[in-house]
């Protein structure tokens, strides 16, 4: 992202995000109980807990047999107003973590139903991924979250209503997709609210003589890298690092009194500035002729196939130069006999065969027979120098970017398990 700001600004070194000026700059390694390269609820699990659990339990132990209490719930227990925000689907794995307590991250229902027994503060951003569970035959958690105190907020007009000392919050994005997470920043959705803005919220609500306790996840960064969707996880990048300043903001009135931690529970897609195709000509300016995700763009395709019989190559390849690039020459993305014939194999399959994407899938689902708007999305990335090793996730060691009181603790080369440690240090627990 920085070096991408950089090649817009025709600047010769990368453009620093607020979290990359934060004083204290180490790494922490991320491995679960039972993998090298963790998943998020093994991760989220040792980010709130300070405990090792295996790849899709959630707040538990490996063999399930303990509870493991959160910071969050400790923090609780001492005074402190809590609050736990996402881009994506709040009873998803990462802020699960902080609240709940499952054999497996795929409990959505049962995970809902722990937020609304949680009494935390505010919950902000997604909303819940199966509200009735998976076959929809449950009790509204909605309706259940009501039940048990929470104000329901899902509109603009109530989101902005809300104030310092409101009670138990629980406010999501008006604009979300059908299973509770934010639409992509590069698709512009009209009438969303910004992470920064949920967080910004989250503060004025929660800020209290006693002092709070806030996770706030930009969730859909690791999303569009399991897509290898460089300029969407730029996008949404941008967007978190707007919600660090948000916080450094509150940091800069009570410096002594606040301590701000920017890190990730994993690496997405082994992204690397470089590959074999361009070498050491990285042009990662080139990402900025992508208009649109790979999701949305999947789900244009999708509709061309449907109701286009006679849509041709060439009217294909106009779509995809206005919302890519690719093509246009004059911004040095012409397509190269190769790529066209890739494009074509694809295009035959998609138009000619009905082999239809699905932009709905889960995340998680991948592989390497790409469709066309995978193949589109793959091309510019190379063009682009955007190189990446996998659809999942890597064990590589994460950055943890600190600044505040007990910043100094966070000089070292951590594991995730030791952060919770010490944010208890620093809040006395």
């Amino acid at each position: 992202t920085e070096i991408y700001k950089a090649n817009l600004q025709n600047a010769d070194r990368n453009v620093p995000l607020a979290l990359s000026q934060l004083p204290v700059q180490s790494y922490a390694t991320t491995y679960s109980a039972n993998s090298f390269i963790t998943c998020s609820s093994a991760s989220g699990t040792a980010l709130a807990s300070g405990f090792k659990t295996n790849n899709g339990v959630v707040g538990k132990n490996a063999s399930l047999t303990i509870n493991y209490e959160t910071v969050a719930e400790k923090a609780q227990k001492l005074g402190y107003k809590i609050g736990i925000l996402s881009s994506v689907a709040i009873d998803h794995a990462t802020p699960a973590c902080f609240y709940a307590h499952q054999d497996n991250r795929g409990m959505y229902y049962e995970i809902s139903v722990e937020l609304a027994l949680s009494n935390f503060d505010y919950f902000g951003g997604g909303g819940f991924h199966y509200p009735k569970g998976a076959d929809g035959d449950k009790e509204d958690a909605i309706e259940y979250t009501i039940s048990k105190g929470y104000n329901y907020v899902n509109t603009t007009e109530g989101f902005n209503a809300l104030k310092n000392g409101d009670e138990k919050v629980f406010a999501v994005n008006p604009q979300t997709y059908p299973h509770g997470e934010y639409y992509w920043e590069i698709d512009k959705k009209e009438g969303s609210i910004s992470l920064a803005d949920f967080t910004k919220k989250g503060i004025e609500v929660l800020e209290n003589e006693k002092g709070f306790f806030i996770m706030v996840e930009g969730g859909k960064i690791d999303w569009a890298c399991h897509g290898n969707d460089a300029a969407t996880s730029i996008h949404e990048t941008l967007a978190f690092d707007d919600a660090v300043s948000v916080a450094l903001d509150f940091y800069n009135k009570y410096p002594e009194q606040t301590l701000i931690i920017v890190t990730a529970d994993h690496e997405t897609g082994g992204m690397a500035t470089g590959n074999n195709t361009t070498g050491y000509n990285l042009k990662p300016g080139l990402l900025q002729y992508q208009k649109i995700s790979l999701q949305e763009f999947s789900r244009k395709v999708n509709e061309l196939v449907i109701s286009h019989e006679e849509e041709t190559f060439e009217d294909v390849l106009a779509i995809i130069k206005a919302d890519f690039g690719l093509g246009n020459a004059e911004v040095g993305l012409v397509l190269n006999d190769k790529e066209l014939k890739q494009l074509k194999l694809a295009y035959t399959k998609a138009f000619k065969g009905k082999e239809l994407d699905d932009p709905d899938k889960e995340y998680l689902d991948n592989d390497m027979d790409r469709t066309l708007p995978e193949l589109t999305v793959h091309i510019l990335n190379e063009k682009a120098g955007i190189g990446w090793s996998t659809y999942g996730h890597t064990g590589m060691p994460v950055p943890v970017r600190v600044i505040g009181s007990g910043q100094d603790y966070f000089k070292a080369y951590l594991d995730n398990t030791d952060i919770p440690k010490i944010i208890e240090k620093v809040m006395g627990i």
